[in-house]
C-alpha cells in the first residue's frame, strides 16, 4: 500500500511578484498582507523598471499588480482578500 505525502504551502505554492511602487500605499498594504502570511515573494519596482511589464500584464499603468504563476491579480483589495483566500 502507498502512501501519500500531505502536500505543504512550500510544494504547491507558485512563485508570487509583486509590481510595487515606492509611494504607493496601497502596494503597501498587499506588501504587509504578503509578510502577514509568510509568503516568498519577488518584488519589482514598476516606477524604476516594471513599468512596461505592468502595461503588458494587465494593460493599465495602475499599481499593485501580484502574479501567482501566471494568473495576474489586480486592485488591492481583491489580491488581499484572494491571497487570504488561497494561503490563510
Amino acid at each position: 500500500m502507498a502512501t501519500q505525502t500531505p502536500l505543504t504551502r512550500e510544494s504547491t505554492e507558485e512563485k508570487i511578484r509583486l509590481y510595487t511602487g515606492s509611494y504607493c500605499p496601497y502596494c503597501m498594504r498587499v506588501k504587509s498582507e504578503l509578510d502577514r502570511l509568510g509568503l516568498d515573494y519577488e518584488s519589482v519596482n514598476a516606477d524604476e523598471d516594471g513599468r512596461e511589464s505592468v502595461i503588458r500584464l494587465s494593460g493599465q499603468r495602475a499599481i499593485p499588480i501580484l502574479t501567482i504563476g501566471d494568473e495576474v491579480l489586480v486592485d488591492s483589495r481583491h489580491i488581499i482578500r484572494e491571497l487570504r483566500r488561497r494561503y490563510s
